[in-house]
């Protein structure tokens, strides 16, 4: 129901994983993706950001998947261990309008942060400030911290974003 992607807001890049370690003598790169794995097959270049750093372009030369939650991902002119070794602990972004499409009922987290919640006969509980990803399912946090709502079909009945909206059911107002 969920896909990752926090957005910096002044340059319009979310980022979409983060360099985790080298992987192998060829200069490839274990990633952790913030996008659903397959998201990332028809991605052609990416952005490396450290902080405080610049946003700097990058060709991907191969990508492939290391079990179900890791990529493994080489750069163009990225040929051996040493020349990698220098993107660990990177952010890997990407400009907004270049992200993959999305599947019906998925959503980017920044998509998802600052929209009121209300439940079904409009009692407005708060606004989402923010999505924490775990197992099985992500939570909405609302008012920084003042309730977490699971992200699942059962108790989120609608997103809609043109009218920055989260519909819940109504059982969540007793909360």
């Amino acid at each position: 129901m969920q896909t990752n992607g926090a957005i910096n807001e002044k340059n319009q890049y979310v980022v979409i994983g983060k360099v985790l370690d080298t992987y192998g003598l060829k200069g490839e790169l274990k990633v952790q993706p913030y996008l659903r794995p397959e998201a990332w097959k028809d991605i052609k270049r990416v952005f490396l950001k450290r902080k405080g750093g610049d946003y700097v372009p990058f060709k991907v030369a191969s990508l492939k998947f290391h079990g179900k939650e890791r990529i493994i991902l080489r750069f163009e002119g990225c040929e051996d261990v040493t020349q990698a070794e220098g993107f660990k602990g990177a952010k890997i972004f990407l400009p907004k309008e270049e992200l993959p499409k999305k599947k019906k009922d998925e959503y980017y987290y920044f998509e998802l942060e600052g929209l009121e919640v209300y439940t079904e006969k409009g009692t407005n509980l708060g606004r989402i400030t923010g999505v924490i990803e775990q197992k099985p399912y992500d939570l909405l946090e609302v008012d920084s911290g003042r309730l977490y709502i699971p992200f699942v079909k059962a108790l989120v009945k609608r997103v809609n974003l043109e009218e920055n909206k989260l519909i819940v059911d109504e059982r969540l107002s007793e909360l």
